[in-house]
């Protein structure tokens, strides 16, 4: 499996899917590094590098959204070339657009597949883009 040895971080608030998302990486040998509070986000992911994976939320605490995090991302030299995968409940027919604009590796909608999620994380892992609403 890809996700072998694989550093992914998770930037999500609800504690329901953190479990579900860190468990699936996880069961297909991921490690998983786990940003529930979106505080002080693009610090933590700095100590944490290497980081070969972000998946982020849209909806976050502190009035804080997803895309606001991106931009920060994109802004670090040291996190920009990392790639971004949108994980999400908000409407995909209106967001996929946007997150396709702001240059993000892909979407998948919540709730997530939990046959297909490792095989889609693999996919960007190997080069892919993956849109799944």
């Amino acid at each position: 499996m890809a996700l072998n040895g694989k550093r992914i971080a998770v930037v999500e608030d609800d504690v329901t899917n953190m479990a579900i998302i860190s468990t699936l990486l996880r069961r297909n040998g991921a490690l998983v590094i786990q940003d529930p509070w979106n505080n002080n986000t693009v610090q933590k992911l700095l100590q944490a590098l290497p980081i070969d994976l972000i998946l982020l939320d849209l909806m976050l605490r502190h009035s804080v959204s997803g895309y606001d995090i991106f931009d920060k991302l994109k802004a670090s030299p040291r996190l920009a070339s990392i790639p971004v995968v949108i994980v999400s409940a908000s409407d995909a027919a209106l967001e996929m657009n946007r997150a396709r604009e702001k240059g993000v590796t892909g979407y998948i909608s919540k709730p997530i597949s939990y046959q297909d999620f490792a095989d889609q994380i693999s996919a960007v892992l190997e080069g892919a883009q993956v849109w799944a609403a």
